[in-house]
């Protein structure tokens, strides 16, 4: 539930608030760093600081891994979903559905997956993610229209504003 007030807030208590919050916040950080390392439960993973790249070491091996295998296996990945999109004259799709299987794929490694056969596991990915576009709800069947009967589209349309409603 929301509470709206009448009066307006004053930047002055909207400032207050904001330094309290960033003094409390650091106010925390200086006791974690405080207490070290060892004071954090086993596997936890640290935030990222400002300035860092990649939260684990193992993030920037992924990516070199990722890296190479774009270079390497990108070609075929896109060969694979545009061979399996309906419409072949549809490049949009078919990049981002591409775009997907690479999201897919450094997901999948960031997991600390171990691959043996790249090429396969992609081709597998790319064939996947075209079957759940087609499977999910917002890829509707079109319907061929003859606009050159009138009554018959009318009544057509009729019928689907009826039934939407």
């Amino acid at each position: 539930m929301t509470m709206v007030s009448e009066w307006p807030v004053s930047t002055q208590v909207i400032d207050l608030v904001r330094a309290g919050l960033v003094e409390e916040i650091e106010r925390q950080e200086r006791e974690d760093d405080a207490r070290g390392p060892e004071a954090e439960p086993e596997g936890s993973v640290r935030p990222i600081r400002r300035g860092s790249l990649a939260a684990r070491p193992a993030d920037d091996v992924a990516r070199e891994l990722l890296d190479g295998w774009v270079r390497e296996y990108g070609p075929m990945v896109r060969r694979v979903v545009a061979r399996n999109v309906f419409r072949h004259d549809d490049e949009h799709l078919v990049d981002d559905l591409v775009q997907d299987v690479w999201l897919e794929a450094w997901q999948y490694l960031l997991r600390g997956n171990e691959v043996r056969k790249p090429n396969g596991l992609l081709a597998l990915m790319a064939r996947t993610r075209v079957c759940r576009y087609y499977q999910s709800a917002r890829v509707r069947r079109e319907q061929a229209v003859d606009f050159q009967d009138y009554e018959l589209a009318v009544d057509r349309l009729a019928s689907w504003i009826g039934a939407a409603a």
